[in-house]
């Protein structure tokens, strides 16, 4: 029954969008193949586990991970993701580290590393489940028997297996549904893998539950929220925004918002910029990118940029929102070396031919950030706004790769020009 709920789960999983390993189950373990792990280790594995090799499969591996869009309940202190197994031909004593022999190492046998390389153990005189974790190195009782810590972990979707996954589903005695985390996690599992779009589609409160596991990309769950009144949409994702207390969730309900009433907030977001508030510049800069008419918005940001005397670094993250012109302008009076990152600004600002042959013509630090534009923007298919006069900006490339003396910068160069001449 086990196997059954495993590969209903990963099913219903991979219908949902998550990432899934294709289940891993091979045959059961021979009377004959027992022995002779059984005769290297020294001792007899522990009766559940020895049943489990014998009558259900000698290994087993159940791996998944959620899509980026889901945002997860905040009273789950890490994400949970699917790392869950055993092996025959693995199982052996741990390794606790140190230079003595560690005589705790022969009181356990591990069947199962997790990713971040801590150990899940079974205890050879009890058969109880535990976890080590190596960097703390602390034990964590995950069960008293090696059934019940597989039927509670399967309840939980298979999660595991790091320590902080572990950790908010225990109690004293091990992995514990009843918790408060547990039962919060479990409602939301269940939502996750049985709400569908059309379920969500006729209810406000439903389609934003289904967009807090989704994300908002798929076009047909913007038309969904076409059905509904633009105003009341609006106010009950500026309330999701405001209420979030993670960045990454403020940030994840604002592109819900841009995508589906960026009119509507409009209003709202000016007034971020006039009141004394403790909103996050970071998701301020977002929404104004995409709800703000362009001008205005680009026109806030770069004077607040201005105002505060802020690194380059801060700026060029501050603008990676805006697809502008006269970023470029306001580049020339700020860009210096090193000059990564102000090549992919000017690049996603819409240059004219006219503006790189400038800048090509320019200050060295000017002629190396145009160059590495151009480099990138032929890489990408992206081309100027306007004409290219080939012969000039040839002669002018042919110039700077004979006479720049890095030999990376006339690389750049002569890449630049087999790109022009290509696309002749």
């Amino acid at each position: 029954m086990w196997i059954e709920r495993w590969h209903h789960l990963l099913k219903q999983l991979e219908q949902q969008g998550a990432w899934v390993h294709p289940l891993e189950i091979k045959p059961v373990a021979t009377e004959q193949e027992l022995i002779i792990v059984e005769e290297r280790l020294g001792v007899r594995i522990p009766s559940e586990l020895r049943d489990l090799l014998r009558h259900c499969s000698q290994q087993v591996g159940v791996y998944w991970s959620l899509p980026d869009e889901a945002l997860l309940p905040i009273e789950l202190d890490n994400t949970p993701s699917g790392d869950f197994g055993w092996s025959l031909e693995e199982l052996d004593f741990p390794c606790f580290g140190g230079d003595d022999e560690n005589l705790d190492e022969q009181l356990y046998l591990q069947f199962h590393t997790a990713g971040n390389g801590d150990a899940l153990l079974i205890r050879i005189e009890d058969g109880s489940v535990w976890y080590w974790s190596h960097e703390e190195d602390e034990f964590d009782l995950l069960a008293g028997g090696f059934h019940n810590y597989i039927e509670r972990v399967t309840t939980l979707g298979c999660i595991g297996a790091d320590c902080g996954q572990y950790r908010q589903f225990c109690s004293e005695g091990g992995l514990d549904l009843s918790l408060t985390s547990s039962q919060i996690w479990l409602k939301w599992l269940e939502q996750f893998l049985t709400l569908t779009v059309k379920q969500a589609m006729f209810n406000l409160e439903s389609l934003l539950i289904y967009v807090s596991m989704h994300g908002v990309k798929d076009a047909s769950i913007q038309e969904a929220f076409a059905q509904f009144d633009a105003s009341k949409v609006y106010h009950a994702l500026r309330s999701k925004i405001e209420q979030a207390l993670p960045p990454a969730d403020k940030k994840a309900w604002s592109e819900v918002l841009v995508n589906v009433c960026a009119v509507e907030a409009r209003d709202w977001v000016r007034t971020l910029w006039k009141d004394q508030n403790d909103f996050l510049s970071s998701i301020r800069d977002f929404l104004t990118a995409y709800c703000l008419p362009a001008e205005e918005g680009l026109s806030l940001v770069l004077l607040d940029i201005e105002k505060q005397k802020i690194d380059a670094y801060t700026a060029l993250h501050r603008l990676r929102h805006f697809h502008n012109p006269k970023i470029i302008t306001w580049m020339k009076h700020y860009v210096a070396f090193p000059i990564d990152g102000w090549d992919t600004l000017f690049s996603e600002s819409q240059p004219s031919a006219e503006t790189l042959f400038e800048w090509l013509n320019g200050s060295e630090v000017e002629r190396l950030t145009a160059i590495r534009t151009v480099c990138q923007m032929m890489q990408k298919g992206m081309k100027p706004t306007t004409l290219i006069d080939k012969e000039k900006w040839r002669q002018l490339l042919s110039f700077w790769k004979e006479n720049e003396i890095l030999r990376k910068n006339k690389q750049l160069f002569s890449q630049a020009l087999e790109g022009l001449d290509n696309s002749l």
